[in-house]
C-alpha cells in the first residue's frame, strides 16, 4: 500500500493534541475529503498509548450508522506510524453552534436528541461506552444532521486494562455523579452526559459548568438544574421529561438504555425509574478517584485560569431612557453591533473552554449595598421600576452583588430608582460591567459581541499561543478569541522555531485576523485577499 504522503494531498492541520494530530486531507484515489488522525511518533513506541489509539480505531471500525462518524481505514504508515482515516463532516461542532446562536430551537433540539440517542444506542449495542459525550464531540452537518464523534475515551467491554492514560474519564461538567464518586462508567452515565448536552442545547448554558474542577464536580453531584428554563420547549413534546430523567442524580433512576430513552422521546411508554436504594449514597469520593479526575481535567480548565483582576467592559445606553455609563472611545452603539462577528469554535478536547477567568464582581468592584426584591410595599413601589433584561448570547447576571441566574430571567426585575451595578458573565466573553441609572420602567437587550474584538489566528506550522502572557493552547485553536478594547499582545512559541510576538490596539465590534509563520519569524495582520 502506498504511503500516506502519496495517497493524501492538500493536508491541513486541524488540531495538535497530546497524543495525536488531526488533519483534513484529500484522498486522491477516491476523490473525497477525509479526516486523518496520526499518532505522534514519540508516542508510537509507548505500548499503553498505542493500545489506546488502536482501541479507538477498533471501536470506530465496528460501527456504520448515519449518526456516527465513519472510519474508512486503520493502518500503520512506514514514515508516520499508526493512523486512522475517517469521514470528513462539513459543518461545525455543536459547541460552536450553541455559542453562536445562544440556543437551538425546540425542533432542532428534538432532532439532536433523536440523533444522539440513536448513536448511543448503536455504540452500546456493540459493547462500547463513549464516556465523553459533549457538544465539542457532536458535529452539525450543513444539511442539519448531527453526528457523534471522538471515541478516544470509548471503552470496549472486552478490552484489557490500560495504564494511567485511561484515567481521563470525561469532561467534568458532563460527568455523571456516580463517576464523580469514583464508580465505574455505564450506559446510564453516557445518558447523563446526553442529558447535559440536551439541556445546554435547549437553554444555551451548562447547568454544572464552573471554573473550578471541584466546584464543577460538586454541582454535578448536588445541584439541580433550573428546570423552568425548559418551559419554552412546550407541552406537546417529551423533551423536558427526557432531559429531567437523564439528569437524575442516581443512575438507577435514569433509563436503563439509550433505546428506552428513544421510546420516551417518541412518546411511547414512559420510563418508570427503578426503585432507588433507601440507604444514603456516598457523597465523598476517594483521594485516588479525585487524582484520576484531576489528570483528565487539568488541561480542560487551563484555559480559564483566574487573572489577578478581571477586565470589565462598560455597556452603552439601551434604551435611551435608561442611563448606562459608557466609554464612547472604545464601545460602539448597540444598534451598530453585528452579532454575526461572533463565531467562536471551541477546540476539541483540552481547548474546549475559552480563556477568560470569571471573578466575583464583589472582588473587583466597590458597590453600594442594595437588595433586589420581587415585591415591595406600596410606598416603595412609587420609587421603584421594572427592568426587563435580556442578552445575546446568554449571560449570568449579577446586580448589585446579588446573583440572579442566567438570561432569559423569566420575569422583570424590580429595582429602586437610581444607580445599579450590573455584571454579565458568559464563558466565551470577558466579564462585562455596567452602571445602570434607572428612572422609569425599562427594557434592555444587550448583544455581548458588540463589546469585544474577535481575533482569528492561523499559525504555520504550529505553535503554543499566548495572549497577554497567558497560554491559550496549541494551534490551531479552531475558535476566535474575544478581547476587550485596549492594548493586547499575542505571542506564538515553538520548541525549535523562533518565537514571534505582536502587540495591537483592540477595537470593540471588530474582527481582526493574524497570521504567524514561524518558519519566517513573522506574526502580522492577514490581508483580506490572503489565503488561510
Amino acid at each position: 500500500m502506498k504511503p500516506l504522503a502519496e495517497r493524501l494531498s492538500d493536508r491541513k492541520l486541524i488540531s495538535h493534541g497530546d497524543i495525536s494530530s488531526a488533519y483534513r486531507a484529500r484522498d486522491t484515489r477516491l476523490d473525497r475529503d477525509v479526516f486523518l488522525k496520526v499518532l505522534h511518533p514519540h508516542f508510537a513506541q509507548d505500548p499503553d498509548l498505542r493500545a489506546r489509539f488502536e482501541r479507538e480505531a477498533r471501536a470506530a471500525a465496528k460501527l456504520d450508522h448515519p449518526q456516527l462518524v465513519r472510519i474508512y481505514e486503520v493502518g500503520e504508515d512506514p514514515n508516520e506510524g499508526p493512523f486512522m482515516i475517517l469521514e470528513w463532516v462539513e459543518g461545525e461542532t455543536l459547541a460552536a453552534k450553541i455559542i453562536r446562536e445562544g440556543k437551538l430551537t425546540p425542533e432542532r433540539v428534538e432532532r439532536l436528541a433523536s440523533s444522539l440517542l440513536n448513536a448511543l444506542s448503536v455504540l452500546h449495542a456493540h459493547g462500547i461506552l463513549h464516556r465523553d459525550v459533549k457538544p465539542e464531540n457532536i458535529l452539525c452537518r450543513k444539511d442539519g444532521e448531527f453526528k457523534l464523534t471522538d471515541f478516544s475515551l470509548a471503552l470496549l467491554s472486552d478490552a484489557p486494562k490500560l495504564t494511567h492514560h485511561t484515567a481521563v474519564v470525561g469532561t467534568p461538567a458532563y460527568l455523571a455523579p456516580e463517576l464523580a464518586r469514583g464508580k465505574s462508567p455505564s450506559e446510564r452515565s453516557d445518558l447523563f452526559a446526553a442529558g447535559v448536552v440536551l439541556f445546554e442545547a435547549s437553554t444555551g448554558q451548562n447547568p454544572f459548568y464552573a471554573e473550578s474542577l471541584l466546584e464543577s464536580l460538586r454541582r454535578v453531584r448536588e445541584v439541580e438544574p433550573n428546570w423552568s428554563l425548559l418551559a419554552h420547549l412546550g407541552e406537546d413534546t417529551q423533551l423536558p421529561s427526557l432531559i429531567k430523567i437523564c439528569l437524575e442524580k442516581e443512575s438507577d433512576a435514569r433509563p436503563e438504555s439509550a433505546n428506552d430513552a428513544v421510546v420516551l422521546l417518541t412518546g411511547g411508554t414512559r420510563f418508570s425509574a427503578a426503585s432507588v436504594s433507601a440507604r444514603s449514597r456516598a457523597r465523598v469520593f476517594t483521594v485516588a478517584a479525585l487524582v484520576l479526575l484531576i489528570v483528565g481535567a487539568v488541561a480542560y480548565f487551563a484555559a480559564v485560569r483566574k487573572s489577578e483582576v478581571p477586565q470589565v467592559q462598560t455597556i452603552p445606553p439601551v434604551p435611551d431612557t435608561t442611563k448606562i455609563s459608557m466609554d464612547t472611545s472604545a464601545v460602539p452603539d448597540t444598534e451598530q453591533a453585528d452579532t454575526s462577528a461572533f463565531m467562536s469554535e471551541p477546540a476539541p478536547d483540552n481547548e474546549a473552554k475559552p480563556r477568560f477567568a470569571e471573578k466575583r464582581a464583589e472582588d473587583s468592584v466597590t458597590k453600594p449595598e442594595r437588595k433586589i426584591e420581587p415585591e415591595k410595599t406600596a410606598a416603595a413601589e412609587a420609587d421603584s421600576f421594572s427592568l426587563s433584561l435580556d442578552t445575546t448570547p446568554w449571560a449570568r447576571i449579577t446586580m448589585d452583588g446579588n446573583e440572579l441566574g442566567s438570561t432569559p430571567l423569566g420575569a422583570p426585575l424590580r429595582l429602586e430608582r437610581g444607580e445599579h451595578i450590573l455584571m454579565l458573565r458568559n464563558p466565551a466573553f470577558p466579564p462585562i460591567q455596567a452602571k445602570i441609572e434607572l428612572t422609569e420602567d425599562s427594557r434592555v437587550d444587550l448583544q455581548l459581541a458588540a463589546y469585544v474584538q474577535h481575533v482569528e489566528l492561523t499559525v504555520e506550522p504550529w505553535g503554543d499561543v499566548f495572549l497577554d502572557n497567558e497560554m491559550i493552547g496549541a494551534s490551531p485553536l479552531n475558535r476566535l478569541l474575544a478581547v476587550l478594547p485596549g492594548k493586547h499582545t499575542l505571542r506564538v512559541t515553538h520548541p525549535t522555531l523562533q518565537t514571534v510576538e505582536k502587540t495591537w490596539q483592540a477595537v470593540a465590534g471588530d474582527t481582526i485576523k493574524f497570521r504567524a509563520d514561524l518558519t519566517k519569524s513573522v506574526l502580522a495582520l492577514r490581508t483580506s485577499g490572503e489565503p488561510n
